[in-house]
């Protein structure tokens, strides 16, 4: 079985798959119970670097809602510090 390869662009469609699946998923959970305000920005924040739309509302939430906005942004950090963290050079001993 061969691989995935891990390239730009795998990584854009898998982006633009989840994004989608979050909106829908939103949408269909404001009928039934479910966050779905929350799923549907999440679906917006990983689709406002491909999609002019969801870029523009994002940075209106931005601009609205300041202190939320720098508290996603540094919670943001500290997860993408924990997932890439520097891996050992197995090399040097």
């Amino acid at each position: 079985m061969k691989r995935l390869i891990w390239n730009r662009h795998t990584k854009l469609v898998l982006k633009h798959a989840a994004g989608w699946f979050c909106i829908v998923a939103g949408i269909i959970m404001l009928v039934v119970p479910g966050q779905g305000i929350l799923t549907i920005l999440i679906g917006v924040y990983l689709l406002a670097d491909e999609i002019p739309v969801f870029g523009k509302l994002r940075d209106w939430l931005h601009r609205k809602f300041p202190k939320t906005a720098d508290y996603v942004h540094r919670k943001g950090e500290q997860i993408k510090e924990k997932f890439h963290k520097e891996k050992p050079d197995p090399t040097e001993d």
